[in-house]
């Protein structure tokens, strides 16, 4: 990775303090859905940026690569061995 650019920098230093980085929204979710989605604890157990945005390396831009719904949070968080309790995505 270009880890001498600025933007580089910033990220890693945001990963380093533990903070979640200020997206542009690629995704979002009904407001009826209660759903809460925060990067930073998948980014900490390493889920690569090309399970839901594709091989970044190819783009720019983030874009939609998969149908982000519950199925496929469930069957993600199954394959990882993680909670699968309503109040881990839903509030």
């Amino acid at each position: 990775m270009a880890t001498d650019k600025p933007e580089i920098k910033k990220m890693a230093a945001l990963f380093a303090r533990g903070e979640d980085i200020a997206w542009q929204r690629v995704y979002d979710y009904s407001p009826t859905a209660h759903v809460k989605f925060n990067h930073a604890p998948h980014i900490r157990a390493k889920v690569e940026c090309i399970t839901c945005h594709g091989d970044m390396r190819q783009r720019t831009v983030a874009v939609r690569t998969v149908d982000m719904n519950m199925g496929f949070c469930i069957n993600c968080h199954k394959e990882k061995k993680v909670s699968v309790e309503c109040q881990t995505c839903h509030f």
